[in-house]
């Protein structure tokens, strides 16, 4: 599922979304590879699949077959998802997404609950201290270089739409797709915090001390330090990792290198079950990507252009 680009800001008022006022890349397709680390196979043992805020609500309910080919065209197909919208679903969202490959078109979308705190988060990066807390009509959408996203929140749901290919510059179609799929979705029920059985470090330096990813790395990592990975942009993965207790990090070297970029899901070591609906856990690309299992937590750790046994041990020292 390509990405999504926010360049450009073009805020309306939708008044047919009915939305309060007060964003992961979104998700590609996850391509095989090495495998390292903990992967059990035994799925008994591992945390259950997250509950939904929106139990049984089904993609070709939220948004109908016809409303996708309107959209995508005929040839648009529903697609897996990855690991990556793995914080949505740990969120209690549900993810539902669509592409058609030849046309290079797609659509994802992406709905919580709790959404009056996303939509606050979402105020946060753009600056809107102007809008009203109150429930009102307002929505953010944002369209540059051939792709469009959504943001709206409808009493407690919270939609995000991220469009690509689709011949749509100011959002007008996007924007009723969103409408659409509120209109479909049902008011979230409550569910139970994620578990989690192993303390989560809440600051990249001290999940991984930058002098001990530095003493595996070697003359690379000098003067390396962390920044965060979020963008003055929204992306709801982002935020729901961050609801969820997780950490994304990235360590940079001094000429902003990535170094090391590691990711910490509380109580997601669901992600690692044969029946998760989430895909495989493989290497991204040609690079390693370790992950592996922390009590009932997941963690995914790459070193691009590290060997794949400097890429263990810095999941060993991750994983403490």
């Amino acid at each position: 599922m390509p990405a999504v680009a926010r360049g450009a800001r073009v805020l309306t008022i939708a008044a047919l979304l009915g939305v309060l006022a007060a964003c992961s890349a979104p998700p590609s397709g996850v391509p095989t590879g090495t495998q390292i680390g903990s992967a059990p196979n035994a799925s008994a043992a591992l945390p259950p699949a997250p509950t939904s805020t929106f139990p049984g609500l089904a993609c070709d309910a939220l948004v109908p077959d016809a409303e996708v080919a309107s959209f995508l065209g005929a040839a648009a197909a529903p697609q897996p998802l990855t690991v990556d919208d793995a914080p949505v679903l740990q969120d209690g969202g549900t993810v539902c997404a669509w592409a058609d490959e030849a046309a290079g078109t797609s659509l994802t979308v992406r709905l919580v609950g709790e959404g009056v705190d996303h939509w606050a988060t979402f105020n946060h990066w753009y600056e809107h201290t102007d809008w009203s807390a109150s429930v009102g009509e307002i929505n953010g959408t944002m369209c540059s270089d051939g792709a469009c996203s959504v943001h709206a929140l409808d009493g407690e749901r919270f939609i995000e739409v991220d469009a690509a290919g689709v011949d749509d510059p100011n959002g007008t179609r996007t924007e009723e797709l969103a409408r659409t799929a509120l209109a479909a979705a049902p008011v979230p029920a409550p569910t139970a915090p994620p578990s989690s059985s192993a303390p989560t470090s809440r600051s990249c330096a001290t999940a991984l001390p930058v002098d001990t990813a530095a003493a595996h790395l070697g003359a690379a990592a000098t003067g390396a330090s962390y920044v965060s990975t979020a963008t003055p942009s929204y992306h709801l993965v982002q935020d729901s990792l961050q609801r969820v207790g997780g950490l994304d990090c990235r360590l940079l070297s001094a000429d902003s290198r990535e170094l090391v970029r590691f990711t910490v899901l509380p109580g997601g070591a669901w992600v690692l079950r044969e029946d998760s609906p989430v895909g495989a856990v493989d290497a991204t690309g040609s690079e390693h990507s370790a992950h592996a299992r922390r009590g009932d937590d997941w963690v995914r750790l790459q070193a691009p252009g590290a060997s794949e046994e400097t890429t263990r041990a810095l999941l060993a020292e991750l994983l403490g």
